[in-house]
């Protein structure tokens, strides 16, 4: 389609394009709102650079801030003085607290140097809870000293002009000085302030007539505290040397000071050492005595009882159990010989009682034998031996008489008589009797073995029992000898041991301050004033309730982007390359819209809206139908703003207002008579018409839709300029008639809480929010992935250029 009859680039000497817009567009997106999400760097920079101004601004303040600051610093000079606590660890006793480890003994030390102990005396001293307005002051109060329940706070002894009275006076406003009461009043040469606790009698010579002395009294705990935080103790792991450092604004004082509390701790650790040691010597005095009283009674425990059991048996020297028998086991030891000498006998008498019950159940068998007695000590020592020869002889007589008569003769009967008498009576009841002895006499033995047995055992008891008294008493001994030496070793010591603590260098008057901090201030302040305005420009861009990244309308909103539109110079119609943007801008909103509405069927109709005024619907909604008409599509174009609609003015020929849509729709008339052509092939428009408070209740009217209806069938492409969401039901009732809708964003502009609710209004109506066009964008940013490629805009070799439409709104 040629373009040689279009209207040439519209600019600001028609009063077109003058919503500036953003830039090209690309393929309609359709996401879901996410919840949270990465970490938007784009965002945060397109912030800061928005901010620009008021970083900057919050940096100027924060480093003329830090400049204030250092005007008003007090130099702080540090003086330093360096001891030596090497005696302390030669001798053992390295601190306050005894230890093995050098670096826990050194921080001991430490410990008994910020003492309250050492801070205490130094404030009462130098009177560290005093502060004097003046410090030439000092003479006078050289003797002031504080009691029991004094007055903290800020006080002024004034002296009348003669130079004979004084008034004491309180400050009771910290923040007000002139806002005082007197405490108490009295002649010069009294004691001053014994109403507020003090102990003060100056030397009359000392103060002035008519002046006023000015001064502070803190708490001695709290000038001892202040003093603690000032001081710095840096023991050197690697030898016996300590630094002490103390800071503050007076140098002369610092190093005054710092030697008062250097020479306060080393008379301190000399005393507190030397009473350590004499404590030590008390503890081991002591400990000496308790371990003589514990010597002597294990002496004495040993010695009753070795009384007690001198009269029992002992091992002696014998041979140990299972080296030899009988007597030769007991050589040596008479316990032993006699347990065995009763073990043998009871041995004899048991194998003598044995033989004879033999030799009892043969003769009872009837079978007396003389020599069964022969080998039985016992019975030779017995009566059985001459019953035995009686019953030999008895024996033999009868065997003479045999040769003579015969058995039945008196004097052979007589004798075989005697021989039954003897070998079934007597003899067995003489042996009996003699194993009944022996029986008795086994008993016996066996008794004694038993007692000898016990005595033998309890042996080893006794000896173990005398070797434990012994070891105790060695044991003790051993104790007792200890403690005595390490007595007279701390007895030696603390005559001979020179002082724990010494001085090597004491603290000098410093010659300047610390290193200097005004650097360190400024550049904490601007960093500071820098840091602030980088996060108030975070937080400004998240409370910002404005229209400014793409992602607020796909994340946010849930919309998909239609399009970008970019920002317009004043001077574009200068620029093509400028005018090649927002062409192909608009090309690509309508082939977006094109395919996004592919599949309604029919005519594409569309509304074009926006949730606020100034958002540059009527802008975008002229150059869409410009670009639809260009494309060979018979487009209509219809004002449906009835209230503040000026599309008859966006074309280089000037159209008429009236008569107009609302004209049409309250049928004064007819059709054919609100057809406007506006110069552009293939684009009609209808203009508002007359302006009418009834022209929302005839938006809604059965007209609309039927005037739509026809529309389609005669137009490709139907597009309606809608008033903003925000101007009532109009946007609404168009959008429903038309069924389908356009939002426009102006970045920077556009009211995200309002298109937010308004956009819910919408999802209840039976209209389909295509999507967004950004309008206003610039290309950089988030927005840069938007622009074309410079320099590679279409030439018309024939000439022409394709038309623009502008607008007002």
């Amino acid at each position: 389609m040629s373009n040689e009859n279009l209207p040439a680039p519209l600019t600001n000497e028609y009063g077109y394009l003058a919503e500036p817009g953003a830039q090209a567009a690309w393929a309609p997106q359709v996401p879901e709102p996410e919840e949270g999400g990465g970490l938007n760097l784009e965002r945060y920079f397109s912030a800061l650079k928005r901010y620009k101004w008021l970083i900057a601004g919050l940096f100027v303040v924060g480093l003329g801030a830090g400049f204030v600051a250092t005007r008003f610093m007090v130099p702080q000079y540090q003086a330093t003085a360096t001891v030596w606590l090497g005696a302390g660890r030669a001798s053992g006793m390295a601190g306050p607290v005894e230890g093995t480890d050098p670096l826990q003994d050194a921080q001991n030390w430490m410990l008994l140097l910020t003492s309250q102990n050492v801070l205490n005396t130094i404030v009462e001293r130098r009177q560290l809870y005093l502060t004097l307005e003046n410090p030439a002051d000092s003479m006078t109060f050289r003797t002031f000293r504080v009691g029991e329940g004094f007055r903290r706070g800020s006080f002024v002894l004034r002296v009348a002009a003669d130079g004979r009275q004084y008034s004491l006076l309180e400050q009771t406003d910290v923040k007000d000085s002139a806002s005082t009461m007197v405490l108490e009043a009295g002649a010069v040469g009294d004691s001053i302030g014994r109403k507020a606790g003090f102990l003060w009698q100056p030397d009359s010579t000392t103060i002035e007539a008519g002046r006023s002395y000015a001064f502070r009294v803190i708490s001695p705990a709290s000038a001892a505290s202040n003093l603690k935080g000032r001081i710095t103790a840096r023991p050197d792991p690697r030898s016996s040397v300590a630094n002490i450092s103390l800071v503050g604004n007076d140098r002369y004082e610092v190093a005054a000071t710092l030697n008062a509390i250097v020479e306060e701790f080393v008379a301190t650790a000399d005393e507190v050492n030397t009473r350590n040691q004499y404590e030590v010597i008390d503890r081991l005095t002591r400990q000496v005595d308790s371990a003589s009283s514990l010597l002597v009674g294990a002496e004495k425990a040993l010695e009753e009882y070795r009384v007690r059991t001198i009269t029992q048996p002992n091992e002696g020297t014998g041979v140990p159990l299972g080296m030899g028998q009988g007597p030769a086991i007991a050589v040596g030891n008479p316990s032993m010989a006699k347990y065995f000498g009763f073990k043998q006998q009871l041995e004899g008498y048991r194998q003598e009682r044995r033989s004879l019950e033999r030799v009892l159940a043969e003769v009872q068998r009837g079978q007396v034998s003389q020599m069964a007695f022969q080998g039985i000590p016992s019975a030779q020592a017995s009566a059985i031996p001459a019953a035995l020869a009686d019953l030999t002889a008895r024996q033999a007589r009868v065997t003479q008489l045999r040769l003579t008569y015969t058995d039945e003769h008196p004097a052979v009967q007589q004798e075989l008589q005697m021989i039954r008498l003897l070998t079934q009576e007597q003899i067995p009841r003489l042996t009996e009797s003699l194993i009944t002895e022996l029986t008795k006499r086994e008993a016996a033995v066996s008794s004694q073995l038993g007692e000898a047995g016990r005595e033998l055992q309890a042996i080893p008891a006794r000896t173990t029992a005398e070797q434990q008294l012994q070891r105790n008493v060695g044991a003790r001994a051993g104790v007792h000898s200890q403690l005595l030496q390490a007595l007279e070793q701390s007895r030696i010591r603390a005559l001979s041991e020179r002082r724990p603590i010494s001085v090597l260098d004491t603290a000098r008057v410093p010659a300047r301050p610390q290193a200097d901090q005004s650097l360190m201030i400024l550049l904490a302040a601007a960093l500071g004033g820098l840091g602030l305005g980088l996060a108030s420009a975070i937080v400004l861009d998240r409370v910002d309730h404005r229209f400014r990244y793409p992602e607020q309308a796909t994340k946010e909103l849930g919309l998909s982007i239609v399009g970008g539109v970019p920002r317009i110079a004043k001077d574009a119609a200068a620029d093509p390359e400028e005018q090649a943007q927002v062409v192909e801008a608009f090309r690509t909103i309508r082939m977006n819209l094109r395919y996004a509405l592919d599949g309604i069927g029919g005519p594409l109709s569309l509304a074009v809206s926006s949730p606020g005024p100034g958002d540059g619907k009527s802008l975008v909604s002229a150059n869409i139908a410009v670009s639809f008409a260009e494309a060979g599509y018979r487009t209509l174009l219809v004002d449906g703003d009835i209230r503040r609609g000026q599309l008859h003015e966006s074309f280089r020929e000037p159209i008429p207002r009236r008569p107009g849509l609302i004209d049409y729709l309250t049928g004064m008339v007819p059709l054919e008579s609100v057809l406007r052509e506006t110069g552009v092939d293939n684009l009609t428009l209808v203009p508002c018409g007359t302006r009418r408070h009834r022209g929302p209740e005839l938006l809604q009217s059965p007209m609309l839709p039927a005037f739509l209806d026809e529309m389609r069938t005669r137009y490709d492409v139907v597009i309606v300029d809608s008033p903003p969401l925000a101007a009532g039901i109009d946007p609404f009732v168009l959008g429903s008639a038309t069924g389908n809708m356009v939002l426009v964003f102006r970045a920077g502009e556009t009211d995200r809480r309002l298109a937010h609710a308004r956009i819910g209004l919408l999802k209840r109506l039976p209209i389909n929010v295509v999507g967004a066009v950004l309008n206003d964008i610039k290309a950089e940013g988030s927005y840069k992935y938007y622009s074309y490629l410079y320099g590679y805009s279409l030439d018309e070799d024939e000439g022409g250029t394709p038309a623009l439409a502008g607008s007002v709104e």
